[in-house]
């Protein structure tokens, strides 16, 4: 596929993705967001991707796929966080724990988010999923050198910059 076939799939099939996405996860940002996430991934792995059924068919079962990740993913993050809440009351200065805690957890949101992409995905499907260095590599089509390298990338970023917390 070359640029300019591309640029046809991306303008024929977008609104139909984003739709998809939309329709599950209710928020625009997030729907745009995993949108042109889909569609870089489908450009930089154009050469090695074999599709058995039409770029559509192909790209809404994605589409759908990922927003399924999402909700996955933000409900098993939310679930985290509230059984770390529930711990943190059982202790003595519960309030100002929670305070300090709902500091970190703003602020270590905001520094993921300000992570390069395919390093931001590599880093929540680690600490988030708790997917092991191999099926992040199997499931991005990356190496295991390469989610090594984002995962270092990302945990120097977000220790440096939450020097604060400690």
């Amino acid at each position: 596929m070359d640029e300019q076939g591309f640029a046809h799939i991306y303008r024929s099939c977008w609104k139909s993705v984003f739709g998809i996405i939309f329709h599950y996860t209710h928020d625009e940002e997030i729907a745009e967001e995993i949108s042109q996430d889909l569609f870089a991934s489908l450009w930089e792995r154009r050469e090695k991707l074999i599709i058995k059924t039409s770029i559509e068919q192909y790209l809404n079962r994605a589409a759908k796929l990922e927003a399924f990740e999402y909700l996955r993913t933000s409900n098993s993050h939310r679930l985290h966080i509230n059984c770390a809440l529930q711990n943190l009351c059982g202790s003595r200065n519960c309030t100002e724990e929670q305070v300090f805690f709902n500091a970190l957890k703003g602020s270590l949101d905001v520094l993921v988010d300000e992570l390069p992409c395919r390093c931001r995905e590599v880093y929540r499907l680690s600490q988030e999923q708790g997917m092991n260095n191999k099926s992040i590599a199997t499931a991005l089509l990356i190496s295991e050198k390469t989610v090594e390298y984002h995962l270092y990338k990302a945990m120097s970023f977000l220790r440096n910059n939450l020097k604060e917390f400690r």
